[in-house]
């Protein structure tokens, strides 16, 4: 057995330090990215951390240019994988699935391919692409599973066992996010700059009544008392599991929700009214051509660096509201992480952590057979059960709160 993974930013960090310590199921492990040096500095993390479970299976690093179709098809071909897992930005997800495709290899990837912010990329159209490669894979006789990090991925197995076990009928989903951790930087991102502060700006859709609703970022914003961490302020947001849900889990309205703190949006406005969030390319003086997110992705501290010292939990999960039994009822089905417990596992923070431990759990799922269907598909509609008793093993815990029916009260903003 074996796995090749691509990517090797803060989310691959952790994919592989969980994937080493399974590797009595996976077998050889390859990591791949434009930047060798990444892949060399995660392996040895992990051979600090001693988290290869079995020291005969191979654990290298190989160079890949994920935007080439055919050097991804020679290196699968290569490393002879039985799954690939995409641990790369989102821009990179068609070129990869291509090759998993040419190579008739399955695939796995922790977000949607596009940026949620661009004409044709938002949440109405974010799954198009990649939904168009069903009839692909399938004939192919290979799996792709789409969207396994947490939001998207283990808040639409939330959903999904909602409607297997607590609910008969929905109203509402609500996918709420939050981390009340402390890097100690004026402002920083968690993940990538550049797939962070795309996915922000970008209008907020979500589905109610039967359509979709479209408003401003950070135009739509409640309070949400969290399981550990308290009350925050959250916004409405663009996000890739508002249209799977919506595809697959009949609801009358779904959003998604992150909360940010004051600091962070007076960051945030600032740079975006003066462009220097925009990806599209200026001159400067001197005839030099750049993007300001770019830029500026250049200037802000890499997220992996974050990792020591940070302190404090995330909480993230699925406020679903509707009925069981003839009565209304509300929960809260979510997980609770710990900055310091995951630097302690893997040498990083919480965010990564959160996203790294459901794609591997994923991955473990399909490699033992329960998930390894002939197909493409999304987190909604795959069993919920065996993912959820599985998952705690691998560093994530999750639980169910019982909340009483309410309407939310939503502020809309300026």
């Amino acid at each position: 057995m074996a796995v090749l993974q691509i990517g090797a930013g803060g989310v691959g960090w952790v994919i592989a330090h969980k994937a080493a310590q399974n590797n009595d199921v996976f077998g050889d492990i390859t990591l791949a990215s434009r930047t060798v040096s990444k892949c060399e500095a995660i392996i040895a993390s992990i051979h600090k951390r001693e988290n290869l479970k079995d020291t005969t299976k191979k654990l290298e690093a190989r160079a890949v240019d994920a935007d080439d179709v055919d050097a991804l098809v020679a290196l699968i071909n290569d490393v002879k994988p039985d799954l690939v897992i995409n641990a790369g930005p989102p821009w990179v997800n068609m070129t990869i699935m291509e090759a998993c495709y040419q190579a008739k290899v399955s695939y796995l990837d922790t977000s949607v391919a596009v940026d949620l912010c661009s004409e044709g990329q938002q949440v109405p159209q974010a799954y198009d692409w990649q939904w168009g490669y069903r009839e692909k894979f399938e004939q192919a006789g290979i799996t792709g599973i789409l969207g396994a990090g947490f939001d998207p991925g283990v808040v639409s197995i939330f959903a999904a066992y909602a409607v297997k076990h607590l609910f008969d009928e929905i109203d509402t989903i609500d996918v709420m996010d939050v981390n009340a951790g402390d890097h100690g930087k004026k402002f920083a991102t968690n993940f990538d700059p550049e797939t962070n502060m795309l996915e922000i700006q970008g209008d907020s859709f979500y589905w109610e009544e039967g359509e979709w609703k479209q408003v401003g970022c950070h135009t739509r914003m409640m309070e949400f008392d969290f399981p550990l961490v308290g009350k925050h302020k959250v916004y409405s947001m663009a996000h890739d599991e508002v249209r799977s849900m919506q595809e697959f889990i009949p609801a009358k309205r779904i959003e998604f929700w992150m909360g940010f703190g004051d600091r962070y949006l007076n960051y945030f406005n600032c740079m975006r009214d003066i462009g220097l969030l925009s990806p599209d390319p200026i001159t400067l003086q001197d005839g030099t051509v750049v993007e300001p997110l770019k830029v500026l992705k250049a200037l802000l501290p890499d997220p992996t660096s974050l990792a020591p010292g940070y302190t404090g939990k995330t909480c993230i999960g699925t406020w679903v509201q509707g009925k069981k039994d003839g009565k209304q009822r509300s929960v809260f089905v979510y997980n609770n992480a710990d900055h310091e417990v995951a630097y302690e596992d893997v040498e990083h923070q919480a965010i990564a952590y959160t996203t790294g431990v459901p794609a591997i759990t994923a991955a473990l799922l399909y490699f033992k057979g329960d998930w390894n269907g002939k197909g493409v598909f999304n987190m909604e509609q795959l069993d919920p059960d065996p993912f959820l008793e599985l998952m705690p093993s691998i560093g994530l815990t999750w639980g169910v709160e019982e909340l009483e029916p309410s309407e939310p009260v939503i502020n809309i903003l300026k």
